[in-house]
């Protein structure tokens, strides 16, 4: 059953807050990594990993939840659209990346708008 456009630009504004609070929290955690990591990469001279993967996992999410708060889509995040897992690539694994990125692109060039 398809929801209707003005149901569904109704339901934007309780999910907007619970975006805010859920975008602040991981803010937060991911300023903090954004400072060790910092003086992780100052000290050993290479990024970690596991940090880095995580910003990136961050970043991705945020975007995915500003694409459906400016109506860019109507796919929720989190709640049956691209979630935490749905990442853009990361630079760590360059062959899976180059990979992702284009599985991405050509979902884009494919898509209706």
């Amino acid at each position: 059953m398809k929801m209707g456009e003005r149901i569904e630009a109704l339901i934007r504004i309780p999910l907007a807050i619970l975006y805010a609070i859920i975008r602040d929290v991981l803010g937060i955690i991911v300023g903090l990594i954004v400072i060790v990591q910092f003086f992780y990469t100052l000290i050993l001279g290479r990024r970690h990993e596991g940090m880095a993967c995580f910003a990136n996992q961050f970043a991705s999410l945020s975007y995915h939840m500003s694409r459906y708060l400016y109506f860019a889509t109507n796919e929720k995040p989190l709640f049956g659209g691209p979630g935490w897992e749905n990442t853009l690539p990361c630079d760590f694994k360059r062959e899976d990346a180059r990979r992702k990125y284009e599985e991405i692109k050509d979902s884009f060039e494919s898509s209706e708008f």
